[in-house]
C-alpha cells in the first residue's frame, strides 16, 4: 500500500505542515539536513580522537606479572572462553595456546576493535572493558605462549 504525502497531510494536517515547513526551512541559514550534518561531523571527530587518545602500549602494566596474569584468566574466563575455549585451546575462535606470531599491541587492538574474518566475527570490547582490563587479557594471552603440548 502506497501512501502519498497528499494522504498525510490531509490525515494529520497541523503536524505534517509544521513537519514540512520545518523541513523545507532555508531562509534563515538553518536546516534540518545542515544541522544532522554538523551533528554526524561533530560525532566522527569525537569518536575518531577517543580512538586517537587509547594508547595500544601497555605503558606501566607489568604483562608478566603473575597477579595482572591471574587477573587476566579470571576476565578471560568470563568474557573469552565461549570462542576461545578452556585455556585458550579454540573452538569457534582461533587457539591462543603457544602462538608466538601474537604480539602484545596485535592482541589489544585485536580485543579493543575486534575483527571480522570471513564468517567468524571476534566483536570490539573496548566499550565493555576498560583499558587496564584488555591490558590484563594481553597478559594472559601472552602467557599461554608457555602451554605444554596437548595430547
Amino acid at each position: 500500500m502506497r501512501i502519498s504525502w497528499f494522504a498525510v497531510t490531509n490525515r494529520f494536517p497541523l503536524r505534517a505542515r509544521k513537519i514540512h515547513r520545518a523541513l523545507r526551512n532555508t531562509d534563515a541559514g538553518f536546516s534540518i539536513s545542515r544541522l544532522i550534518a554538523l551533528v554526524a561531523g561533530w560525532l566522527c571527530v569525537a569518536s575518531f580522537s577517543a580512538l586517537c587518545a587509547e594508547t595500544s602500549d601497555p605503558g606501566t602494566v607489568d604483562l608478566g606479572n603473575p597477579d595482572i596474569v591471574a587477573m587476566g584468566k579470571k576476565r578471560f574466563n568470563r568474557t573469552c572462553f565461549y570462542c576461545h575455549g578452556y585455556e585458550g585451546v579454540g573452538g569457534k575462535g582461533a587457539t591462543l595456546q603457544r602462538r608466538s606470531d601474537l604480539t602484545p599491541n596485535v592482541i589489544f587492538d585485536t580485543i579493543s576493535n575486534g575483527r571480522i574474518r570471513g564468517s567468524a566475527v571476534m566483536p570490539p570490547w573496548k566499550n565493555a572493558l576498560t583499558q587496564e582490563e584488555r591490558w590484563q587479557l594481553v597478559a594472559y594471552i601472552l602467557s599461554l605462549r608457555e602451554m605444554p603440548e596437548q595430547k
